[in-house]
């Protein structure tokens, strides 16, 4: 909008006197929301890749990936209805939200898995148990993970005015993700997930990769796991 008036002053100059640009900050908020945009999609493929690599199934990593959206979503209506703006400050909290309100939703689709392997149950009645026993949990994760972010929109001066955005930010996506781990996620689970466990598997390039690396991951873990015993005793 400035710079739409500037020829408009510039007639309103003598013709001696010219106008020039000498400083656009716009430029530099562009630039960084840009570095912004691309980091916010590296985290969610790297999430998701994550997910299908341990899960092993395209059905569950689609529950994540469907979920993220929502949180932010809401997020982004709560920012909304409290007047901030997309900055650099809100952008970075959603960043760093990403990575938090895909926890709930990745302890239910793997406690959903779990349920299937171990007790040979449908999605449906793996979910309910799931629900069950875990709710609990997720409310007391969401509570300790807001716990941290939300003192932070009470502080004074001029760097409370520039954190209150990113601590909101943060606490909104949370809570929202919260809700959304016991409401849509199982109701995904019970619709998406099929119980395949002791069912032949096809082999494929994607497969074979898959079960390498868990055995690997497997692997350290376990030697991790003894290194740790042996520290502790």
């Amino acid at each position: 909008a400035v710079k739409a008036m500037l020829p408009r002053f510039a007639a309103q100059l003598p013709a001696s006197v010219q106008m020039s640009t000498l400083n656009d900050r716009s430029v530099s908020i562009r630039e960084g929301l840009h570095d912004v945009y691309f980091t916010l999609a590296l985290t969610v493929a790297l999430v998701v890749l994550v997910i299908f690599l341990f899960l092993r199934s395209l059905r569950a990593t689609l529950i994540p990936f469907v979920t993220i959206p929502v949180s932010l979503v809401g997020a982004f209506t709560v920012l909304y209805a409290l007047g901030f703006t997309i900055n650099t400050l809100t952008m970075f909290g959603f960043v760093l939200a990403i990575g938090i309100v895909v926890d709930n939703a990745i302890v239910v689709v793997e406690a959903v898995h779990v349920k299937m392997e171990e007790d040979h149950l449908s999605p449906f009645a793996a979910v309910k148990r799931v629900v069950e026993e875990i709710s609990g949990a997720i409310i007391a994760i969401t509570l300790v993970m807001t716990s941290v972010f939300v003192p932070v929109a009470f502080m004074t001066g001029p760097v409370g005015v520039l954190y209150r955005q990113f601590s909101i930010t943060m606490a909104s996506a949370i809570v929202i993700s919260g809700f959304v781990a016991l409401t849509l996620t199982p109701v995904l689970c019970a619709i998406l997930l099929k119980n395949t466990h002791g069912q032949p598997k096809k082999k494929t390039p994607v497969s074979v990769f898959i079960d390498w690396f868990n055995r690997k991951f497997n692997k350290g873990l376990g030697a991790y796991t003894r290194f740790l015993t042996t520290i502790v005793d």
